[in-house]
């Protein structure tokens, strides 16, 4: 799986540098090189990793401070480059993880973000998170169960799809039942990431040792499914059958 990266920049060297790095990182690029754009694509789109361009982007430190202000992208690592005038330190202040200064070569570039692999989760997103399609329930605040789709599974979190967005950034609770098994899995969770047509990235915060020793003994043996993109292709239908009672439940702490 490729890790997508937006970079808000029009500096050429940069481009260059990106794209010659990008292949062999398994990351792909999108490029916007102004103020508007940059934002735009912030509202429409999740990425794993933001790349500001601070100092040679016009008005580049607001695109770096509306990063954790989209909820598709709270969660994504951000990269401040700096060429003089935005300090480190304001930089961090504004939401960046790292800050590089310019110029930046293909080979530093590859270094840098080599440094920063930790906080881009490179080694679980390729090999530990699975393509899951499964009727899933989300409470959130005053709404209790409401029905949802996942469509992918980890150790760490489980990506679903409600029929309208979630508004609130409160802590939820969600319960699915494992395909092959008779098993419910129940966590409590936060939101990682949102966007506006109802897909959400829900991160684990509390889940109990006995429904993490069934989701980890179920991706230890999972087959590939059905892919994500191949779900979004069938009518979205909300309405599912509450969750069976009689299921043996991983209760969360």
């Amino acid at each position: 799986m490729e890790l997508q990266f937006l970079i808000a920049s029009h500096d050429a060297i940069v481009e260059d540098a990106f794209q010659h790095v990008a292949d062999e990182m398994h990351v792909a690029l999108e490029f916007c090189g102004d103020t508007n754009s940059s934002l735009a694509a912030l509202q429409r789109k999740r990425f794993d990793a933001v790349v500001v361009d601070c100092d040679d982007m016009y008005a580049g430190t607001s695109v770096l401070k509306s990063v954790r202000r989209n909820l598709p992208n709270k969660s994504a690592a951000v990269l401040a480059l700096t060429n003089g005038e935005t300090q480190p330190a304001d930089a961090i202040d504004l939401g960046a993880n790292f800050v590089f200064a310019k110029p930046i070569s293909p080979d530093r570039l590859r270094l840098e973000l080599r440094k920063a692999g930790h906080l881009l989760h490179m080694d679980q997103r390729n090999t530990r998170r699975y393509p899951v399609i499964t009727p899933a329930f989300v409470s959130c605040g005053q709404v209790l169960e409401r029905s949802a789709m996942t469509f992918n599974i980890s150790l760490g979190g489980v990506g679903v799809r409600l029929a309208e967005p979630i508004q609130d950034d409160d802590v939820l609770r969600v319960q699915f039942q494992l395909p092959g098994t008779d098993s419910t899995i129940q966590a409590r969770g936060e939101i990682a990431w949102a966007d506006c047509e109802g897909n959400t990235g829900i991160r684990f915060t509390s889940i109990s040792e006995h429904c993490m020793a069934e989701l980890a003994s179920w991706i230890d043996r999972a087959v590939p499914l059905p892919t994500y993109q191949t779900y979004l292709a069938f009518t979205w239908n909300p309405f599912y059958a509450a969750p069976n009672s009689a299921l043996s439940t991983c209760q969360c702490r």
